[in-house]
C-alpha cells in the first residue's frame, strides 16, 4: 500500500500534542524542502527539539527521522511526470494550428513557472558561481548535450571560458581529473536521468569540485553531489524536453555577467567584428 505522509499528517493533526501540531504545521508548510534539511536545521527553524522530531516521525510509523526524510523524498520522486505517458494522454483533435497554440502556451507556462519559482538569491548565487569561475565545463546526455553545447557557445560569446566535457577524444572521466578547484562544472540532467551523468557528477563530487545542476526536479539523483541545484520547468506536449525556459535562464545568466563587464566586452566585440568583417557578406 502506497503511503502519503503529508495526507496522514494533515488528517491526524487533531490527535497530536501541542508541540506535535506546531511541528506538523512547519513540516506541511515546508514539505518540498524536507529532503534537503537536516534534523538540526528543522529543529532550529521550527523551534522543536530533535528528540521531539524523532518521536514524531516514529508516531508516523517511520523508523526515525532519516527514514521519514527518505519516504518524503520517495513521494516527491513519484510526482515526476513521465513525459511519454503525458504524450499519450493528449486528445486526438489537437492537430494543425492547435498544436502550435498548445506548444506555445506550454512554453509560456514553463517560462512563467521559472520566474515564479526561482528566487533572486538562487539566481544571483548561480551567476556568481559562473562569473567567478576560472573555467566553466558543461555536460549532458541527449537533449542536455544540445543544451550544454548552447551554454558553451553563449558563455564564450561573453568571454567566459567554457568547454563541453563531451568534445574531443579525451574521455570525460579523464577531463574531470584535470579540472581545477576554481573551475565550475555545469551538469544538465532531466527525466529519465542518465546513469553516466550521475557517475560523472559523483566523480566530480569526490574530487571536491564545484558542481551546478540544472534539472527538472530538486530531488533528482544528482542533487546529492552538487553545490547548487537549479530547477527549470521543461514540460512539453511531446515526450521530449522543452528548452524554452532553459534558454531564457541561459540568456539571463549571460546578460547578467555581460553587464558587469560592459565596457571591456563592448571593446572586445568591436575589435572582433572588425577582424572578422572579411568573412561575412
Amino acid at each position: 500500500m502506497n503511503r502519503n505522509l503529508r495526507d496522514e499528517i494533515t488528517e491526524n493533526v487533531a490527535n497530536f500534542s501541542r508541540v506535535q501540531k506546531h511541528l506538523a504545521n512547519f513540516l506541511i508548510d515546508n514539505w518540498t524542502e524536507i529532503p534537503l534539511l537536516s534534523i538540526e536545521k528543522i529543529s532550529e527553524k521550527s523551534g522543536v527539539s530533535m528528540a521531539s522530531i524523532i518521536r514524531f516521525t516514529r508516531k508516523l510509523s517511520c523508523q526515525g527521522f532519516f527514514d521519514f526524510k527518505k519516504q518524503v523524498k520517495s513521494e516527491h520522486m513519484k510526482n515526476i511526470a513521465n513525459p511519454v505517458e503525458r504524450f499519450f494522454s493528449i486528445p486526438g483533435e489537437v492537430r494543425g494550428k492547435k498544436s502550435l497554440i498548445k506548444a506555445a502556451r506550454q512554453d509560456v507556462k514553463n517560462i512563467n513557472r521559472l520566474l515564479a519559482t526561482m528566487s533572486e538569491e538562487t539566481f544571483l548565487h548561480l551567476v556568481d558561481l559562473i562569473d567567478k569561475a576560472n573555467m566553466v565545463f558543461t555536460f549532458g546526455i541527449g537533449i542536455s548535450s544540445i543544451f550544454s553545447g548552447l551554454i558553451t557557445y553563449t558563455f564564450n560569446q561573453i568571454q567566459k571560458k567554457t568547454s563541453n566535457l563531451d568534445e574531443g577524444n579525451t574521455p570525460v572521466e579523464e577531463k574531470i581529473y584535470q579540472i581545477e578547484k576554481d573551475d565550475v562544472i555545469l551538469f544538465s540532467s532531466f527525466f529519465p536521468y542518465s546513469k553516466c551523468t550521475l557517475e560523472f557528477a559523483k566523480l566530480a563530487y569526490e574530487r571536491g569540485l564545484t558542481i551546478v545542476l540544472i534539472t527538472d526536479n530538486e530531488y533528482s539523483p544528482l542533487s546529492r553531489y552538487v553545490s547548487l541545484t537549479v530547477k527549470v520547468p521543461r514540460e512539453n506536449i511531446l515526450f521530449t524536453t522543452s528548452i524554452s525556459a532553459l534558454t531564457v535562464l541561459l540568456n539571463a545568466i549571460a546578460t547578467e555577467i555581460a553587464l558587469k563587464k560592459k565596457e571591456i566586452l563592448s571593446q572586445f566585440l568591436k575589435n572582433r567584428a572588425r577582424e572578422l568583417r572579411a568573412f561575412y557578406l
